[in-house]
């Protein structure tokens, strides 16, 4: 699954993008969580990095090696106790890839994201005393922004956070949050070369109304 992830990265190399993480918490610490990686607005780049299988020396997965990888994340993630409906998908027309499932409660959330990347063992959310925590961190490689030259389409490249609650928010630390009219959606979004720099960007702890 790592790998997964680092194939969009990959193709960073070539085309803009747009990750977007989505989570419907609930009071009860339990929700739902979307992960859309969308090259629909560079396809033909994408789909070209693909058929050479290489970018600047850095292997491209091939589509069955794409399907191969959501598989093995459905499997694992599907063993982790009180994981349901895990879901993937691939969209090689536009493509766009998704993944999706219902946890139990936020530990087991961060054990579902921990195991895309085994190598860590990270809290990417916390979740008490009213208070919905992001502490972000991105498998990027940091020496992309050593290049220069790839600024231009990093900077085009977004990452995208929407949180939905079934209470109101009082508060988002982050500045750069808005919230919606009905005062329970927070959305953040930041360009990928500022989150290179600063991962923190993404970062923000949420307050909800008692």
């Amino acid at each position: 699954m790592k790998k997964l992830f680092l194939f969009s990265i990959c193709l960073l190399f070539t085309s803009c993008f747009e990750i977007t993480e989505k989570i419907k918490q609930n009071s009860n610490q339990s929700g739902e969580y979307s992960l859309v990686i969308d090259f629909s607005n560079s396809w033909l780049k994408t789909k070209t990095a693909i058929m050479l299988e290489e970018v600047e020396g850095e292997k491209i997965p091939s589509e069955e090696e794409i399907k191969a990888k959501l598989a093995q994340f459905r499997t694992e993630a599907a063993k982790i106790k009180g994981v349901s409906k895990v879901s993937t998908s691939c969209d090689f027309s536009n493509y766009i890839f998704k993944i999706n499932f219902s946890y139990q409660s936020v530990a087991v959330l961060n054990k579902v994201l921990n195991s895309m990347d085994k190598n860590n063992n990270l809290i990417h959310f916390k979740y008490a005393n009213e208070k919905f925590e992001r502490i972000a961190a991105y498998p990027i490689p940091k020496n992309l922004i050593k290049k220069e030259d790839k600024k231009e389409d990093l900077l085009k490249a977004n990452i995208l956070a929407v949180y939905t609650f079934d209470k109101e928010v009082a508060f988002a630390q982050n500045q750069n949050s808005k919230i919606s009219k009905t005062k329970k959606t927070v959305f953040l979004k930041q360009n990928v070369w500022n989150v290179l720099k600063n991962s923190t960007l993404m970062n923000n702890s949420i307050t909800l109304t008692p």
